[in-house]
C-alpha cells in the first residue's frame, strides 16, 4: 500500500487537473462568446477538453475504488469529481449551441457571461489548491465569490431575456435560439456553484 500522503497527493492532483481543464474550457468559451465567428476552431478544442474531463473523472473513480484510506470521504470525492465534470459538460453544450445555431455576432450579455464563467473557473482552481493545502477556512472566501458570480449570472439572464423579448418581437427564431444559449450559459454558472456547495459541505464535515 502506498503511504496515504502520496495517495492523497494523487487525489488532489486529479482534482486540480480537472479544475484547470474547466478553466481552460471557460477561457475558450469566453473567446467563442466574444467572437462567435471562430466557432469552427474553438468548438472542436472545447470538445477535446470535455473528453479530457471525462477521462479525469474516470481516473478519479478508479483511484477511489483502489484506495483503502482516502483524504476525503469517498462520496465527497466522487461528488466533487462529478460536479467539476458537469461544469465542463455545461460549457461544452453551450459552445455546441453557438455552432448549431450559426451565431455570427456577440452581444453584451454573451460577453458578460464569458467574464463570469472565466472568473468562476479561476476561483474554482484556487479553491482546490486551498483544499489540497488543508486551508479549509480560506476556501470560504472562494466559495462566497463563486456564489456572488452566480448571482450576477442570474441577473444577467433576466436582463438578457427582457431585452431579447423587446428586440425579437418579429423574429421568433431569434428569440428561441438566443434564449436557449443564454439559459445554457446561466446553467453553467449554476454548475460551478454546485461545486462550491460540495466544497462547503466538505468544510463543514472537517471543521
Amino acid at each position: 500500500m502506498i503511504f496515504i500522503s502520496n495517495r492523497s497527493q494523487q487525489f488532489y492532483q486529479l482534482l486540480r487537473e480537472a479544475t484547470e481543464n474547466a478553466a481552460e474550457v471557460a477561457g475558450l468559451l469566453g473567446r467563442l462568446l466574444e467572437e462567435p465567428v471562430h466557432v469552427g476552431n474553438l468548438a472542436p478544442e472545447i470538445k477535446q477538453l470535455e473528453s479530457k474531463g471525462d477521462d479525469l473523472t474516470h481516473r478519479l473513480f478508479e483511484l477511489i475504488h483502489k484506495t483503502f484510506a482516502t483524504p476525503l470521504e469517498r462520496t465527497d470525492l466522487a461528488t466533487l469529481g462529478v460536479a467539476i465534470d458537469n461544469v465542463v459538460d455545461a460549457m461544452e453544450a453551450a459552445a455546441a449551441r453557438v455552432g448549431i445555431y450559426r451565431l455570427s455576432a456577440s452581444d453584451k450579455h454573451l460577453r458578460a457571461f464569458a467574464q463570469i464563467l472565466r472568473a468562476q473557473a479561476t476561483e474554482l482552481v484556487a479553491a482546490i489548491d486551498l483544499l489540497a493545502g488543508g486551508k479549509l477556512l480560506e476556501i470560504q472566501d472562494r466559495i462566497r465569490q463563486i456564489n456572488t458570480l452566480e448571482n450576477h449570472g442570474d441577473d444577467e439572464l433576466r436582463l438578457a431575456l427582457s431585452e431579447l423579448y423587446d428586440r425579437s418581437a418579429s423574429d421568433p427564431v431569434l428569440f428561441i435560439t438566443m434564449k436557449e444559449i443564454y439559459e445554457m450559459l446561466e446553467q453553467a454558472t449554476d454548475e460551478v456553484e454546485t461545486v462550491a456547495n460540495v466544497l462547503e459541505g466538505v468544510i463543514m464535515k472537517r471543521a
